[in-house]
């Protein structure tokens, strides 16, 4: 460990250890390997200090995608007050910092993705983007540099201000406390808080980390951000990462029905209480251009001559162009029309179909065209 903490460093200045957060990362398993153990040799198996922490440590988690992470860091979608207040209460147990820092940080890490001014970039290698980056000072040209928005966010700001002695209470003192009631405060510590941080730490980690090194690119190469299900699971929902750094902006990560995203899925059930409202969402139109331009691009590497291929793609560009604009044209219309000319309307409605399934036929004849050029240039 010393020799990795030694060996980081960026293109300009040497930077200083953070000692804080290395006690902190170094202590926190050091205490869950040594008393998780004790905890089960002399007092047994209690389940229900073990359901407390996976539903703290869900809480915990969703705090930090749903919260953290698309409503302040990306504001994919709004949300009222008591939302906002537990995202922000829930989220200090996680020990990752305030949302003012953290996300400040994941603000930069898109904008600068792999480059020197990435907070967290993974071209310093895997050890540096999973962990290595929280083990040393900022880098003093990005030091206290916050989102304006945030700052400006007087729930955000006192969660800043008062970030310390929230992250001990919630993080620390209320496992514990529940601890306490359940017989047992050395296991509301040891498993309710230090197992449950390493793991909701390393969940949000290993995607900085493993997530732009191991998983498919099905929507841009233009950055290292991939696609991995199995940290999806893990991360609830987060592990689409590459669709996440083509589509920032968007709520979801998963945009499949059955893509596993419980972050997405918390989202819509508090849009439909009234509780979350402006969920943005990327165009299917825009989603499958993005895919197009990607298999495009691979299908090119292969060897397949781009001249066959430009007849394809500008069909499905121009029927999904077509449909996108038939749609937008629609809602205005409702919008100005109200109930005066139905019949208008469902004219409209039905000639959104028809562009619909043009752009899918235009789709799946792109999808059966790529299945037979690798055929033929592999064989």
């Amino acid at each position: 460990m010393a020799v990795g903490i030694a060996a980081i460093k960026t293109e300009s200045t040497p930077r200083k250890i953070c000692w804080p957060n290395v006690v902190y990362l170094l202590g926190c398993p050091l205490f869950a390997i040594t008393l998780v153990p004790y905890c089960l040799y002399t007092q047994g198996f209690d389940w229900r200090i073990w359901l407390f922490t996976l539903l703290f440590a869900s809480s915990t988690s969703l705090s930090i995608t749903g919260g953290y992470h698309r409503l302040f860091a990306h504001r994919s979608y709004s949300a009222k007050g008591w939302v906002r207040f537990f995202f922000l209460l829930v989220g200090a147990a996680s020990f990752q910092g305030s949302v003012l820092k953290w996300g400040s940080d994941h603000r930069r890490h898109h904008r600068y993705v792999d480059t020197d001014k990435d907070p967290y970039n993974i071209k310093q290698g895997f050890f540096y983007a999973h962990i290595g980056w929280l083990l040393i000072e900022d880098d003093l040209q990005f030091k206290d540099q916050f989102a304006k928005d945030l700052l400006n966010d007087k729930m955000v700001y006192f969660q800043h201000h008062y970030y310390l002695p929230l992250a001990l209470l919630t993080g620390i003192g209320f496992p514990m406390l529940v601890g306490y009631f359940l017989g047992s405060i050395l296991s509301g510590f040891a498993i309710g808080a230090a197992l449950r941080l390493i793991f909701t730490n390393h969940s949000t980690f290993f995607i900085n980390s493993l997530c732009h090194m191991v998983g498919k690119q099905p929507y841009s190469d233009d950055h290292s951000a991939r696609d991995s299900s199995l940290m999806a699971f893990f991360a609830f929902g987060e592990g689409y990462h590459n669709f996440h750094h083509q589509f920032q902006s968007d709520y979801r990560n998963g945009i499949r029905w059955f893509d596993w995203d419980p972050t997405k899925w918390v989202v819509n059930g508090l849009s439909y209480l009234g509780s979350a409202s402006g969920l943005k969402k990327t165009s299917q139109a825009t989603i499958i251009k993005a895919q197009l331009l990607m298999d495009e691009k691979r299908l090119i590497r292969e060897g397949v001559p781009a001249e066959t291929l430009h007849p394809f793609r500008i069909k499905v560009e121009e029927a999904g162009k077509r449909w996108k604009i038939l749609r937008e044209d629609y809602l205005v219309m409702k919008i100005e029309m109200k109930e005066k000319s139905q019949v208008k309307l469902k004219a409209m409605r039905l000639e959104i179909k028809r562009s619909q399934r043009e752009f899918k036929t235009a789709w799946q004849l792109w999808l059966a065209y790529a299945r037979h050029a690798r055929t033929v240039v592999r064989a």
